[in-house]
């Protein structure tokens, strides 16, 4: 996740790139720019989305982790409490 910046810096700037030393006519390089930026956008949002469920998931497992640890204690407690 840390990388994810750079990576999508490195992929813009390489777009940039090729397309404005790629040998085309005006129209077919802005039809070229506007679909692969069309693209850049789709697989952004992916992985976004991608990122977005992994750290709900950890939450989730932190959530249930200390659910149950909770439970325990509470248990340990009544335990020691009816002694």
């Amino acid at each position: 996740m840390k990388a994810l910046p750079g990576i999508l810096v490195g992929l813009a700037v390489g777009a940039v790139v090729g397309i404005l030393l790629a040998p085309e006519s005006g129209h077919k390089t802005r039809k070229r720019i506007s679909s692969e930026s069309d693209s850049f956008f789709k697989d952004l949002q992916d992985q976004l989305q991608s990122g977005l469920e992994s750290i709900k998931s950890q939450y989730n497992d932190y959530v249930d982790s200390a659910t149950e640890k909770t439970q325990d204690l509470v248990s340990q407690a009544k335990k020691k409490a009816k002694q």
